[in-house]
């Protein structure tokens, strides 16, 4: 597993009480932040490993995991955008080229500029 996947699973599946958590009527081990349980009971029953319950994400936890899963996901776009224009633009030059970069000599990108202005119906009508 790669760092990202352990820090996903160890916050799926950690159980360890904070200090403000607490433990329910219920048995159960709840959040001190949002109240909500870190713990679930197995259905009917059942038990795995001799344990009769298993970690439960509370909505702290989601948020974390969701925060870095983002957070990872925009890391990856951004490695995979950086990957195409290494292999795209072979001169190293080409990566600063941008609309603002423009002088105005060359008559194309005037057409250029409007492609990318009117991309959504483009796509949309699958031109």
């Amino acid at each position: 597993m790669s760092d990202y996947d352990n820090a996903i699973f160890r916050l799926a599946t950690s159980q360890e009480a904070e200090p403000e958590d607490y433990t329910g009527e219920d048995g159960l081990l709840y959040c001190g932040s949002c109240r909500q349980p870190k713990e679930a009971y197995f259905p009917e029953g059942k038990a795995f490993f001799g344990r009769d319950r298993h970690p439960k994400e509370c909505d702290c936890q989601r948020k974390r995991r969701e925060t870095l899963e983002a957070s990872h996901r925009e890391y990856k776009h951004r490695e995979e955008v950086e990957r195409l224009k290494r292999k795209g633009f072979t001169d190293p030059a080409m990566k600063s080229w941008t609309f603002g970069n423009d002088n105005g000599k060359c008559p194309q990108m005037e057409k250029a500029r409007r492609y990318v202005e009117q991309w959504e119906q483009i796509k949309d009508g699958n031109h």
